[in-house]
């Protein structure tokens, strides 16, 4: 019997220039506890996630994420006011990407840190 094993191909880690794909609540948008953010990478076929918890106060990773991808501060009254995180697809970003263990022990790429896009 022959066995074929699955080749995966895991993007390195390191800094990449990325744009935001995706925004989910999980587990559902009516009580959300975290919001991940999804990125694609040029030249890799998956999507690359950072997990946030769902608060906005000022210095939550979820706040300073968002205002470094639209690259502004809120102010008190925005941050109050909230902010429809579904604008955020479509935004360029730098990301640098870890290796974390993912199903079987196998590496599975991550987002650590969300930094200004590069001007082209």
């Amino acid at each position: 019997m022959l066995i074929k094993t699955k080749q995966v191909i895991v993007l390195d880690e390191g800094t990449f220039n990325a744009t935001v794909s995706s925004v989910t609540a999980k587990p559902n948008e009516t009580k959300p506890t975290k919001y991940v953010l999804g990125f694609k990478v040029e030249g890799y076929d998956k999507e690359v996630c950072k997990d946030n918890p769902v608060s906005f106060a000022a210095g939550a990773p979820l706040r300073s994420d968002t205002e470094t991808i639209l690259d502004r501060s809120f102010t008190t009254d925005e941050a109050n006011a909230g902010i429809d995180l579904t604008t955020l697809v479509g935004k360029k970003a730098q990301i640098v990407v870890y290796h974390k263990a993912g199903a079987g022990g196998r590496p599975k790429p991550a987002v650590s840190v969300i930094m200004p896009a590069t001007e082209a």
